[in-house]
């Protein structure tokens, strides 16, 4: 087949166009946006938010007795209890006995600190 002197030409003159913005090369973008609904309760944007998907294993050789484990933050100094959506699922945490939690200075997650020098009631 051959080519004629008018569709060399309008090659060549694409080149060119292509040349003067800034390169032969061509790249195409494409963008997929993917529709997820909004977290609509406290609950769904709480367990959207947690860091880790799934909860760390309990170690088996942890023995709390007849009282399930606790989930110490160790950033926080929080505790979580088995029915928190943070339980086993914070970064830098592991399973503590609630009793040997309290007596490593953790509080319940949620329950306010009181900081040295802070009023312990609210002002009006």
């Amino acid at each position: 087949m051959t080519t004629t002197i008018p569709t060399r030409l309008l090659a060549a003159a694409a080149i060119v166009a292509l040349a003067a913005c800034g390169g032969s090369k061509t790249t195409t973008s494409t963008t997929t946006t993917i529709a997820s609904a909004a977290p609509t309760t406290e609950a769904q944007r709480e367990q959207s938010a947690l860091p880790m998907a799934a909860a760390t294993a309990i170690p088996k050789d942890l023995n709390c007795g007849a009282v399930k484990p606790v989930w110490v933050n160790l950033n926080t100094k929080a505790y979580h209890t088995s029915d928190d959506p943070y339980y086993g699922k914070t970064k830098n945490g592991k399973y503590e006995c609630p009793s040997a939690a309290v007596a490593d200075g953790y509080h319940a997650a949620g329950a306010g600190r009181h900081h040295k020098g802070a009023s312990a009631t609210a002002s009006p």
